[in-house]
């Protein structure tokens, strides 16, 4: 059996899809990753066959640019001027994407696409052909699963209008690829239905953390947080192992790739209130996040591209970012979490850790002091109840990801 599977995004949005890859691989399938290029060492490193989207897709998402307009960084005016060219860019690349997931379906005639929400396309792919599509949801859907409650029926409305307008997208993108839909008549109510009735979504994410949304489509299932294999084999470096060996309670601090104004001056008060309070800290740097800054403790180091599935069995909590593979992992491994949330769906997952007691109310990264974050941060440290319950939460963790039961949702 012939597998694809479509996705476009940062690291949390590939990762998922590489774990369920080498799944569906190990059970005999022939496998297909279609990610961005810069993914291709990733996915082949893990024995994975690859074609790569342009590398301009994921330059987009990362750049200056985007990071500004998306996290709100910067004034209305000059996120408003930036706007056009974001979107001249996007245009383009859609257009650009739209052929090449077409023209990877023609060649390779696959029995199942697993896809991403950036991949959508491949509905129209299913309902041409005896293809299976499945939609993947590694994360939360900003359109769909953090808006404001509304009520019982305009929530109802506000999802409906919301796959409307994915069907009529679709619907205009057909067009392009007519002569090969002919047998198919691809309507926007035929293409809403095959969304909502006739394809399986699948979240892969920890049901102790997410329930399945009200006005999700028919067959939705919430299955658990799926890593992928890795070398077992990473030992940290002289200078780290020395540092852990020497420090209780560590906290590992990071900002992924998120894009902040002033890194420097970030990091420097984060530092500051570590040092003030005596708080050993490794914090993980990367360009426009966090940056390595000049210190005089020992309590304090710096570093960068480290396998957190190797690192954090030996930490006692981490501050990030709320992206959604973070957050599960930490959690996975037993440590609370403070969440600066910059963009998105790491407002939701704030939210989620605060009202499940697995740490404190973060603090968006536009309104982020010294003051409130050493607050913040002490509770985080000082709180046992986030340690106890982010023990019980990596308990259930640890039972809910059944690779048998998500092999045969795929395949049947």
């Amino acid at each position: 059996m012939k597998v694809i599977l479509f996705s476009i995004g940062t690291r949390g949005d590939i990762e998922p899809f590489v774990a369920i890859a080498q799944l569906l691989q190990e059970r005999g399938c022939e496998v297909i990753c279609v990610f961005p290029e810069q993914y291709r060492k990733t996915v082949e490193k893990s024995g994975l066959s690859f074609k790569g989207f342009s590398r301009d897709i994921l330059d987009l998402m990362e750049s200056k640019e985007s990071k500004m307009f998306f996290g709100k960084q910067g004034s209305l005016f000059n996120r408003i001027r930036i706007l056009p060219g974001i979107a001249r860019r996007s245009l383009k690349i859609a257009k650009d994407s739209l052929s090449f997931q077409h023209r990877i379906q023609m060649e390779e005639m696959p029995d199942v696409i697993l896809y991403h929400p950036k991949c959508n396309y491949s509905v129209l792919w299913g309902m041409s052909r005896t293809c299976k599509t499945i939609l993947i949801n590694p994360t939360v859907d900003p359109l769909t699963d953090l808006g404001r409650n509304y009520g019982k029926f305009f929530n109802k409305l506000k999802f409906h209008m919301i796959y409307a307008m994915k069907a009529v997208s679709l619907k205009m993108a057909s067009r392009k690829f007519k002569k090969d839909y002919r047998a198919t008549k691809i309507r926007v109510s035929t293409i809403k239905k095959a969304m909502l009735e006739k394809e399986k979504t699948i979240y892969t994410l920890s049901p102790a953390l997410f329930s399945k949304p009200t006005y999700s489509p028919l067959n939705t299932h919430v299955v658990g947080f799926y890593e992928r294999n890795t070398a077992i084999d990473w030992e940290p470096g002289e200078k780290l192992r020395q540092f852990i060996d020497e420090n209780k309670n560590i906290l590992f601090i990071t900002f992924g790739s998120m894009f902040n104004t002033n890194p420097k001056e970030t990091t420097r008060s984060i530092v500051n209130v570590l040092e003030r309070n005596n708080i050993p800290a490794i914090i993980n740097t990367s360009r426009d996040g966090l940056e390595e800054i000049d210190v005089q403790s020992d309590t304090i180091f710096f570093t960068n591209n480290l396998p957190y599935n190797r690192l954090f069995p030996k930490l006692y909590a981490v501050v990030h970012h709320g992206g959604c593979g973070t957050t599960h992992t930490a959690l996975k491994f037993g440590l609370p979490s403070l969440i600066i949330p910059h963009v998105l769906d790491q407002f939701f997952w704030d939210k989620t850790v605060a009202n499940l007691n697995l740490g404190p109310k973060g603090i968006s990264i536009h309104k982020f002091n010294e003051k409130d974050f050493e607050c913040k941060l002490l509770d985080l440290y000082n709180n046992k109840d986030y340690k106890k319950n982010a023990a019980t939460i990596s308990k259930k963790m640890q039972i809910e990801s059944d690779k048998d039961k998500l092999f045969k949702m795929i395949i049947k």
